[in-house]
């Protein structure tokens, strides 16, 4: 009987030690601000106002390979792709122009909350409030490995 239980408290311990991915947001003190699990796959999706334009932007990323690959910009004022050097022709889909993007990958970055902005990132079905962390405020946006524990979604 002590063989089963110990089988299946180990079973249950390797698990959830085994590493998870998740996206991490934290701020230039490097207090974590936001941690949600994003996978192989997952779409993260950074939302805000272009503060040139005044024009809602988004920019689509997926997570391969541990690391944010850029696949789209949309927006719904075309100057907002010439800015990128993103270049035509540009479908439309829902009223709002989208550029392909291919050959951006990143490990990380950082978005400093502008007055106008009010940036907000997708990651999956959770949706985090960037523009909360206050204007003025630098986030580092970045994959991380972490014990299968630590990944569970914090705010």
């Amino acid at each position: 009987m002590r063989l089963p239980l110990l089988l299946a408290t180990a079973t249950l311990a390797a698990g959830l030690a085994w590493p998870s991915q998740v996206l991490l947001v934290s701020d230039e003190d490097g207090r974590v601000r936001w941690q949600v699990p994003a996978g192989e796959g997952t779409a993260v999706v950074l939302q805000y106002t272009n503060s040139i334009y005044l024009a809602p932007t988004w920019e689509r990323f997926v997570v391969r390979g541990g690391r944010l690959h850029l696949v789209e910009v949309s927006t719904t004022r075309e100057a907002v792709l010439e800015y990128h050097r993103l270049a035509p022709p540009y479908r439309v889909e829902d009223g709002r122009l989208v550029a392909a993007v291919s050959g951006v990958t990143l490990d990380g970055y950082t978005l400093r909350v502008g007055s106008l902005g009010r940036p907000v990132l997708q990651v999956g079905s959770r949706v985090l409030p960037l523009h909360t962390a206050g204007v003025g405020t630098a986030l580092h946006i970045a994959l991380r490995r972490v014990p299968r524990f630590g990944a569970w979604p914090r705010r």
